[in-house]
């Protein structure tokens, strides 16, 4: 196995790997790389979470199935009936054999898989995953960071993501004029790679995720509900007028500001102040757009 070495499209690197990493595979070298690429990297790192869980539940649901009990006399009888036959007959039959087994196993792995694969979409596990990181953070902004990590991490991105047009259009006539000013008001090396309407634990958000091919970033928006307001935080920065909050929860950063009626998040992984800067140039544009509405 060739070491690899980690540059651009580092988190595409990383995800082929994955699997062999989870299970010890890899070289000393290409092991410390995707080590250190885990360490900076929440998106990949919250996915070998769920491929190992995945890998845990399948390994003990295939051996906690029990061969029939004649299995092993029916392949001892076999190949005692081919003694006679040559080595190749004789290294055929134990092809046949492991082949059945094999073909069992997948057998026992497909059923189970439609069990244990749910995990992901059924959130037990995100859950998990969120309230631990969210701990640091005050409820307002948690509810940003969760739709963040729940949507936009915890997600297979197409490899060439629709066009912003398309996307655009899938947001819904009321917001579909807010993917192009986002695009307008970040760096040209970030693209969206998905802007549409989502839910997560009972709430309804307008959601836009963008890359640059080594952070993931979001516009999380949702309508305030009875109570909230980030009036009671202290402002970071004023971007135009727009106060904008921010705050650390483990590897992401979480900022947000507001307008009367809207809640609105700008989460990423990157450091602090990129996040914040993000943050204010996305808060007067955005602020603007909801406060129309």
């Amino acid at each position: 196995m060739n070491v690899i070495s980690f540059g651009d499209g580092a988190c595409e690197k990383t995800r082929r790997y994955m699997d062999s990493y989870i299970s010890n595979e890899l070289l000393v070298e290409t092991n410390h790389e995707v080590l250190r690429h885990l360490e900076n990297c929440p998106s990949c790192s919250a996915e070998v979470e769920v491929r190992s869980r995945v890998k845990t539940r399948l390994k003990a649901a295939v051996e906690s199935q029990q061969a029939p009990a004649d299995l092993a006399v029916k392949i001892r009888r076999q190949i005692h009936q081919q003694q006679s036959r040559s080595r190749l007959a004789d290294w055929n039959l134990w092809t046949m054999a492991a082949a059945a087994v094999v073909v069992l196993s997948i057998g026992i792995w497909v059923t189970r898989t439609r069990t244990y694969m749910p995990e992901i979409a059924d959130r037990r596990g995100q859950d998990v995953f969120i309230q631990k990181v969210s701990q640091s953070v005050s409820n307002v902004l948690r509810v940003g960071l969760g739709d963040h990590i729940h949507c936009a991490v915890f997600r297979k991105y197409p490899k060439n993501p629709p066009a912003l047009a398309q996307m655009a259009k899938s947001m819904g006539p009321t917001f579909q004029g807010l993917a192009p000013l986002v695009k307008a008001s970040v760096p040209d090396r970030y693209r969206i790679i998905m802007a549409h309407q989502c839910s997560y634990s009972g709430r309804h958000f307008v959601h836009v995720t963008l890359s640059d091919g080594s952070n993931l970033m979001s516009l999380v928006i949702a309508r305030k509900e009875l109570g909230e307001s980030l009036e009671g935080l202290s402002p970071s920065i004023r971007a135009s007028g727009v106060p904008v909050y921010q705050a650390v929860a483990g590897r992401y950063e979480v900022a947000g500001f507001e307008t009367p009626q809207y809640l609105a998040f700008v989460v990423s992984d990157l450091n602090a102040e990129n996040n914040l800067h993000m943050a204010g140039n996305l808060a007067p544009t955005v602020h603007n757009f909801l406060a129309r509405l």
